[in-house]
C-alpha cells in the first residue's frame, strides 16, 4: 500500500509510512505547545529531512485542512488569546484563506502585473 502523505511504499496494511508517521506524531505531540523554531529543531533532532516534513505538512487528505493549516490555526489562536482576544480560527478557516489566496479570488489579492492598492507604482 502507498502512503497517504508522500506516496512512498507504506507496507502491506499500513496507510502511512514510517517517516510520515514520525512527522505526524511530532506535530500532534508538540504542535500546539511549541513555536515553529522549536518544532523545526525537533524535526532535525529526529533526523527528518525538510522535504519529508514539507510533504506531510502540506498533504491534503480527503480534501480537508493540512497539518500546516492546523498548526497555523493553533498558533493564531494562542496569539489572539495572549492579546486578550478570543481565538476562533479553525483549520478550515485557514484552509479557505490559503485556497483563496492561491487562486487569486480572495479579498486583498491581485494578479501578476498588478500592484497593490495604494502602492503608488505605475
Amino acid at each position: 500500500m502507498r502512503c497517504l502523505y508522500c506516496g512512498n511504499r507504506a507496507g502491506l496494511i499500513r496507510r502511512v509510512c514510517a517517516p510520515c508517521t514520525k512527522v505526524i506524531a511530532i506535530v500532534e505531540r508538540a504542535g500546539g505547545d511549541v513555536g515553529l523554531a522549536d518544532l523545526v529543531d525537533i524535526f532535525v533532532a529526529e533526523g527528518l529531512a525538510r522535504e519529508q516534513v514539507e510533504i506531510v505538512l502540506d498533504a491534503e487528505i480527503d480534501r480537508g485542512p493540512t497539518l500546516r493549516d492546523r498548526l497555523t490555526s493553533n498558533m493564531t489562536n494562542v496569539l489572539m488569546r495572549n492579546l486578550g482576544m478570543p481565538g476562533r480560527q479553525s483549520p478550515e478557516d485557514v484552509m479557505r484563506v490559503r485556497l483563496a489566496a492561491k487562486s487569486g479570488t480572495g479579498a486583498g489579492t491581485w494578479t501578476v502585473g498588478e500592484h497593490p492598492p495604494g502602492s503608488h507604482r505605475e
